[in-house]
């Protein structure tokens, strides 16, 4: 009776990197006990491959790993037909991941063995046996995930530097911050330039002025990062910053520290004292929303920079804006797009469109890309609910806004909308509705005044059908249908006949529908 050859691919991973150097390590100890088990099953036509597939150094909580992508690769490649491990948990350690894994393996029909583990992937008591080995093993790395975050709890309680890079200011020696001379100097001077002049932009500008920049380090993985200007967050990060006072954050306590101070704590204390006072209130509180500042962490450029909510006084009145970080920080005017956008007119302006979009169904519709007509008619009721969506929650489910050059691209998480309208109207939508986000445009141009930029709608831009009065939408929608019937072969005259009317306000009709395209949905 002939054999067929089954190619067998070695599987082997180790978490950690010690002990690879030896001459026979744990990976190799895999491999041979693999190729053992191989071999009993040669009668089986069963061979190994002479690819090794070893990920020395990775954890099994995810696939990132480059030896099981050369896995994968070749399995989709029709070379290998049994996957062989020493331990389930040697593959992954993660449910989620394995059951993915074994898609790919039943796609390309191919068999999985562990050989110290005795179970069968074609079989559903096969399977049951490997998911309950898995949770253990899933298990196992959740514990151990619990004990290292324990540990560095309880040894930062203890003042311990846990490693990381080390904050501008010091250097690691044995596992210990000893302050750097060269750069404690740069950390005194950013705090001291602070309190003359409180304001962190002015502090920023006047390190570059002085041409003053973070030091050069060098990553563990050997990556160079140069020297470079600081930046804002930064500055406002190394303020805050209480391991310059001989402390050690973690989370919401701050300990005493084992390494050296760089400041007294009198100008610690003055500093603190200065950005309370500026900042009022937690930044990004429900207090900046209703104050205004909707759009606040959700409005970019085209280019990726953020624009940063600020506000000028006139008297006693408060002006809002909206500002591009890279006018800010770097004193650079962005190319073809608003650089301050005035914020009242342009949430004005963004409200007014989705609340169109969003209590019109036949917009709507268009958004959600629902499946049937039985949730189109649900969304009928919620016109009539409109007053009952605030503006915060209007705004809360616009996940970013994107600005180009004459219009402004409004990206809406899908789930959140969906919630919002089963929480306050009461309607309810199917679980998945096309994309998670959908794309809404808004066009605008610019209209300079002495108050500032006012939004308006671009000049001869398309009127919306969905704003004509009934009469004439009800001719548009009618000569659409006429148009439809004639260029499937019916004559003017007989769809006159057939609509008792003449063949004059039918020719008409058709013609107006051919102008459609000056409207917009």
């Amino acid at each position: 009776m002939k054999v067929f050859v089954k190619n067998c691919a070695i599987y082997t991973r180790k978490s950690t990197e010690e002990g690879l150097d030896m001459e026979f390590n744990s990976l190799d100890a895999q491999r041979e006990a693999c190729e053992a088990y191989i071999l009993s099953q040669k009668a089986e036509g069963w061979q190994a491959v002479k690819t090794h597939y070893d990920d020395g150094g990775y954890s099994g909580g995810n696939i990132e790993r480059p030896a099981l992508k050369n896995l994968i690769v070749d399995i989709e490649a029709g070379k290998i037909d049994i996957v062989v491990v020493y331990k389930i948990d040697r593959l992954t350690r993660s449910l989620m991941d394995f059951s993915k894994l074994v898609e790919t393996f039943d796609k390309y029909g191919v068999t999985f063995v562990s050989i110290t583990q005795s179970f069968n992937t074609t079989t559903s008591m096969g399977r049951l046996t490997l998911n309950v080995l898995l949770s253990f093993a899933q298990f196992e790395r959740e514990v151990i995930g619990e004990r290292v975050r324990d540990k560095i709890a309880a040894s930062k309680k203890k003042g311990m530097w846990m490693g990381g890079a080390s904050p501008i200011g010091y250097r690691v020696e044995g596992r210990q911050l000893v302050p750097d001379k060269a750069s404690a100097d740069t950390v005194q001077k950013i705090y001291k330039t602070y309190l003359r002049l409180d304001s962190v932009t002015d502090v920023k500008n006047e390190l570059d002025r002085l041409q003053i920049k973070s030091r050069e380090w060098v990553s563990k993985k050997g990556i160079v990062h140069p020297a470079c200007y600081f930046s804002r967050g930064l500055l406002y990060k190394i303020l805050r910053n209480p391991i310059y006072i001989g402390k050690i954050a973690h989370k919401n306590h701050i300990y005493e520290g084992q390494h050296e101070p760089i400041l007294t704590q009198e100008l610690w204390d003055k500093v603190q004292e200065k950005l309370a006072e500026h900042a009022g209130k937690k930044r990004g509180s429900l207090n900046d929303q209703q104050e205004g500042n909707f759009l606040k962490g959700k409005l970019f450029d085209q280019d990726g920079n953020y624009y940063s909510p600020t506000y000028t006084m006139k008297g006693n009145k408060r002006y809002r804006y909206y500002i591009n970080q890279s006018v800010l920080q770097f004193k650079i005017k962005p190319v073809g797009i608003i650089d301050r956008f005035p914020a009242h007119e342009l949430e004005l302006r963004i409200e007014t469109e989705i609340r169109q979009y969003l209590f019109h169904p036949l917009k709507l519709e268009q958004v959600l890309n629902l499946p049937n007509d039985r949730y189109v008619q649900q969304l009928q009721l919620i016109p009539k609910k409109n007053d009952q969506i605030l503006k915060v929650d209007l705004f809360d489910f616009i996940k970013k806004i994107v600005v180009y050059p004459e219009r402004l691209e409004i990206k809406i998480n899908v789930i959140k909308l969906k919630n919002l309208f089963k929480a306050i109207l009461g309607v309810c939508l199917p679980e998945t509705i096309g994309e998670d986000i959908a794309d809404i445009n808004i066009p605008y141009e610019v209209n300079r005044t002495k108050a500032g930029a006012i939004l308006i709608q671009p000049e001869g831009a398309s009127e919306d059908i969905l704003k004509l009065p009934p009469d004439r939408l009800k001719r548009l929608v009618q000569g659409i249908a006429w148009r439809q019937d004639h260029f499937n072969g019916k004559t003017i005259r007989s769809i006159a006949q057939n609509n008792n009317c003449s063949e004059a306000l039918v020719g008409k009709l058709i013609n107006a529908s051919l102008d459609a395209r000056s409207y917009s949905l």
